[in-house]
């Protein structure tokens, strides 16, 4: 018989940083010892009154410059409102549909969605498939529909080979230049329970022994009447323009991007490929998380267009996002896991709720020169930092040793083979109505705090938090 093995453990994240003094980032040394030299300079040349009369101003800007709220720097902050007002001065927060106005635009979609376009092609041996097409930045971005494999009755030897597999692909993932970002989610959509009461009457054999009818329908009527939908995809968005034989026409770029497709291999990390999702698909992906209500309807999907995807309205607040008669809040990762974590620490998060969710990880892998030099700054600016604090007198706590640990064994991976990856996580939450978000809100913090992570509400980009996930190949940094 064989022994068990013990359950293995992953961490080891950490947010980049740039060398600034203390916890400091490169901005925030700069602009405090500007405001304060400013004055100083000031005062040398015509007086210490305007030194005097400067002092408020340089204590605003420190402040503002140095203090957080909620984990998140108040300089941040004051930028997403300001961006946020402005924008909301022009309209540009306000989207009513083709249906609302009557003169015809050349974008289908709101936000960030509007430049993309999608294309139906056929991939011979494979079906139709979606590629939505981004006119602005030329990339283009593919979907895989998932049948994830669940891991709490696994073995745990089982676990570790499918966390290894998942992240031999990402690290692969590095080797096609076309590659630029991928993105994994999951869409948790509560429901009656209804489904599998019409699922299994319709499927019962009036032929069949009387002992099986019986058990069938006793297992119907015991089933939990309130249930979900567990929706998987995996979304690879490629920059056919990059490589030495970059294509010249749509058709070349959307068979460079099949190819890329080609090479994954998903079943390893434990989730099945259904199938490539077709143009249909997106726009029932899209049109669904616009218009919840959608959901039910069965027929029709295929004589829809990409612009019917859209809303009829919808309105970008400040704080949340309204759509169609909904509204959402969406959340991004403020700080990953501090401790170790096992394989499941993300169940909580990933487990039904009250309300629709959507859960999105981004990943961006780095070309193999690229992450050397990232690395090799980052370590240098750890170096930065403790020979400021040596000259300082000052003692390094334990999360800046921690830090530079971390920053040193990232990079001696890397020197042995390892890949680099930036991640990030997204979250939106769907209610029907207004007055029940406080307690969605409510519901994804606890399970975030249960999954050992920080989340920030996007303050000032709810509508482009809304979009993650939607298959469209948005990436939050280059919206």
């Amino acid at each position: 018989m064989s022994s068990l093995s013990e359950p293995r453990t992953y961490g080891g994240w950490r947010r980049s940083r740039s060398v600034g003094i203390g916890s400091w980032d490169t901005r925030q040394t700069i602009i405090v010892m500007s405001s304060v030299m400013i004055p100083l300079l000031c005062g040398m040349i015509t007086g210490i009154a305007v030194a005097v009369y400067l002092t408020p101003v340089t204590l605003i800007v420190v402040v503002v410059t140095v203090g957080r709220r909620g984990g998140v720097v108040l300089l941040d902050l004051l930028r997403a409102w300001a961006g946020w007002r402005w924008a909301d001065w022009r309209t540009h927060t306000l989207y009513l549909g083709q249906v609302a106005t009557p003169v015809s635009r050349p974008w289908a979609l709101p936000g960030v969605l509007a430049a993309t376009k999608l294309l139906d092609v056929s991939d011979p041996g494979r079906g139709r498939t979606g590629v939505v097409w981004n006119q602005r930045s030329g990339q283009m971005s593919v979907t895989l529909l998932l049948s994830p494999a669940g891991a709490l009755l696994a073995d745990t030897e089982v676990v570790n080979r499918q966390v290894a597999a998942w992240g031999a692909l990402l690290a692969g993932l590095a080797d096609d230049p076309l590659i630029r970002h991928a993105a994994v989610t999951i869409e948790l959509v509560p429901e009656s329970g209804m489904q599998l009461v019409d699922h299994v009457t319709a499927r019962l054999d009036p032929t069949a022994p009387a002992m099986a009818r019986d058990v069938m329908t006793d297992l119907v009527t015991l089933a939990p009447r309130a249930a979900a939908q567990v929706r998987a995809r995996l979304t690879i968005t490629c920059d056919p323009a990059v490589g030495a034989t970059s294509p010249r026409d749509v058709p070349a770029a959307v068979a460079e991007v099949l190819r890329a497709l080609n090479g994954l291999s998903v079943s390893a990390a434990g989730a099945e490929v259904i199938r490539r999702a077709s143009a249909t698909d997106l726009i029932r992906i899209v049109r669904t998380a616009y218009d919840p209500d959608a959901e039910s309807a069965t027929q029709g999907w295929d004589d829809l267009r990409w612009q019917d995807a859209a809303p009829v309205r919808a309105r970008d607040y400040y704080d949340h996002y309204r759509h169609e008669g909904a509204c959402s809040m969406s959340w991004a990762l403020l700080e990953a896991p501090r401790q170790r974590v096992a394989h499941d620490v993300l169940l909580h998060l990933l487990s039904p709720g009250r309300y629709r969710r959507r859960v999105t990880l981004m990943y961006r892998t780095l070309p193999r020169d690229v992450a050397s030099k990232v690395l090799e700054s980052e370590v240098n600016a750890a170096a930065t930092r403790e020979e400021v604090r040596r000259r300082t007198r000052r003692d390094p706590n334990a999360r800046e040793r921690a830090d530079a640990d971390r920053a040193a064994r990232a990079a001696m991976e890397e020197a042995y083979g390892a890949g680099l990856v930036q991640w990030s996580l997204y979250v939106t939450t769907t209610v029907p109505d207004h007055d029940q978000l406080a307690e969605a809100r409510r519901e994804v913090e606890q399970a975030a705090g249960h999954a050992r992570l920080k989340l920030r509400l996007s303050y000032g980009g709810q509508a482009t938090g809304f979009t993650v996930g939607l298959c469209c190949g948005v990436y939050p940094g280059d919206a």
